[in-house]
């Protein structure tokens, strides 16, 4: 279960670290260990892409 969300926390913590994957969680309301027993359904999935897409804008200014 959570697949695709414990997949979306491993590529943003890859790309901005870990402060990356606690803002996503911060935006989310669940963290790494939660979403790993929750079930992929489409609602979930796409907050976090959303959030994700997020996470990461505003972190690219800061990796350069």
């Amino acid at each position: 279960m959570g697949e695709k969300l414990l997949r979306i926390f491993e590529i943003v913590t890859e790309q901005t670290g870990l402060k990356g994957r606690l803002e996503l969680a911060s935006m989310t309301g669940i963290s790494m260990k939660e979403a790993m027993t929750l079930k992929d359904t489409e609602d979930l999935v796409n907050k976090f892409k959303y959030a994700a897409t997020d996470v990461y804008e505003n972190h690219r200014g800061k990796l350069k």
